[in-house]
C-alpha cells in the first residue's frame, strides 16, 4: 500500500484513476466469494429441524465447516469424524425424494465455540468440501450459533444437560432443494393426420399472339423483294 501511494504522488496525471482502481479492488477483496443459500441463527444447544429434497440418488450427505474445524468437515455430531475421510452425517431419502433430519447441537456443544458462523452443507455424493461436484450438486445453510441462555449442568465431561427442558428451542431450517426435477417429454400417442396434397394441374401457356402490324410489314417486305 506504500509503494502504491507512492506511484500515485509522482505520476499525478493518473493519481484520480489509481484512486478510483485503488477502491475498486479493496471493495473487490472485502466482498464474500459466495453467499449460502439459507441462513439461521440460533443458541448453541437448539435443535435444529433440517429438511430438503433430492431428485438424485438415495440418500444425503451431510457436513459442516466453521471456525476451529477441520478445513474439508466434520460430521454434524461430532467433530472428530472428518469429511475427508470419509465421514459424514447419511441420510435417507423417502418415497417423496424428500429427508428430514434433527439435528441437536448440544451434542457438540463442549467440542465448538459459541459465537461462531457455521457452514453446513448437503450433498447428493459423499464427498467433502474439496472434491464437491457444481453447484447443482449440494446446498449450503449458515448457521450462526450463539451462547445459549439456558441454564445447564455437567455431568461428565463430555455433556451437559439442560437445567429446564421446556425452554430447550426447536428450530425449522428452510427447505434445502439439492437439485431440479427433470420434466418429463410429453409423447404423442397417435401419429398425426396426413393430408393429402393435391397436384396442380400442368398446362402449356399460349404463345403471345403476333402483332397485326409485324404481320403487315412482313407481307409489305415479301411484296419489295419480288419487285426486285
Amino acid at each position: 500500500m506504500i509503494e502504491l501511494t507512492r506511484f500515485i504522488y509522482r505520476y499525478g496525471t493518473c493519481r484520480y484513476t489509481c484512486i478510483v482502481l485503488t477502491c475498486l479492488l479493496t471493495a473487490m477483496m472485502i466482498l464474500p466469494v459466495s453467499a449460502a443459500d439459507a441462513n439461521i441463527e440460533a443458541d448453541l444447544g437448539d435443535t435444529l429441524n433440517l429438511h430438503g429434497v433430492s431428485y438424485t440418488g438415495s440418500s444425503v450427505y451431510l457436513f459442516m465447516t466453521g471456525p476451529g474445524l477441520p478445513e474439508n468437515g466434520v460430521t454434524l455430531t461430532d467433530v472428530t469424524q472428518r469429511a475427508d475421510q470419509g465421514k459424514f452425517t447419511q441420510i435417507d431419502l423417502d418415497s417423496k425424494q424428500e429427508w428430514s433430519y434433527s439435528w441437536n447441537t448440544a451434542r457438540i456443544e463442549n467440542a465448538i465455540k459459541s459465537g461462531g458462523t457455521f457452514l453446513v452443507y448437503v450433498t447428493n455424493a459423499p464427498v467433502d468440501k474439496a472434491h464437491l461436484g457444481g453447484s447443482g450438486s449440494y446446498k449450503t445453510l449458515e448457521v450462526y450459533l450463539k451462547k445459549s441462555t439456558t441454564s445447564r449442568v455437567a455431568s461428565s465431561s463430555q455433556a451437559m444437560y439442560t437445567l429446564n427442558p421446556e425452554m430447550h428451542s426447536s428450530v425449522q431450517v428452510p427447505t434445502l432443494a439439492i437439485t431440479s426435477p427433470t420434466p418429463t417429454p410429453t409423447l404423442l400417442t397417435t401419429p398425426p393426420t396426413a393430408v393429402p396434397v393435391t397436384p396442380m394441374p400442368t398446362t402449356k401457356a399460349p404463345l403471345p399472339p403476333v402483332p397485326v402490324f409485324l404481320a403487315v410489314l412482313l407481307g409489305a417486305g415479301a411484296a419489295v423483294m419480288k419487285k426486285k
